[in-house]
């Protein structure tokens, strides 16, 4: 009976170990202030990542700090980029493909809240789905302590 146990017990920490190996995780540590990085880069990756690993299969975060914040912006008008036509003429596109990487993807997204402040970016100015409890830092040790792969987009 001990012999059954064990050779039970070890079949199951095996198939721990292979369902953990074929879960992978990325976080996207987005500095980038160039919308053609943004609109279409970061989209694309995305999307060819969970088509390669059927999404299932991958969980995906993004920490949004440097130049990248104006993108993440909703209410752009009570920001401190409402005099920034580009992205004001950017914003129609932009909005519904971050709400698919959100809902269909299942995307998360987290602001860094430093940064926030130092740039006078109200938290109610978001989207809704955007995170900005944390700096960018502690974000990023946490995905990474977690098993997130790091990929830089500046």
């Amino acid at each position: 009976m001990k012999i059954i146990t064990s050779i039970i017990l070890y079949f199951l920490i095996g198939l721990t170990t292979l369902h953990a190996n074929n879960h992978h995780k990325v976080v996207f540590d987005l500095t980038s202030g160039q919308d053609i990085i943004v609109e279409k880069a970061l989209f694309n990756i995305i999307k060819n990542i969970k088509s390669y690993y059927k999404q299932k299969d991958i969980d995906v975060a993004v920490v949004i700090s440097g130049d990248s914040y104006k993108y993440f912006v909703k209410d752009i008008k009570n920001s401190p980029y409402s005099d920034d036509s580009d992205i004001i003429a950017l914003q129609p596109k932009l909005e519904p493909k971050l709400q698919e990487l959100h809902d269909k993807f299942k995307v998360k997204f987290y602001m860094c809240s430093f940064g926030m402040t130092s740039r006078d970016i109200p938290e109610e100015s978001l989207y809704n789905f955007v995170k900005a409890e944390k700096t960018k830092s502690i974000y990023l040790i946490e995905l990474q302590n977690d098993g997130y792969a790091y990929i830089p987009i500046h």
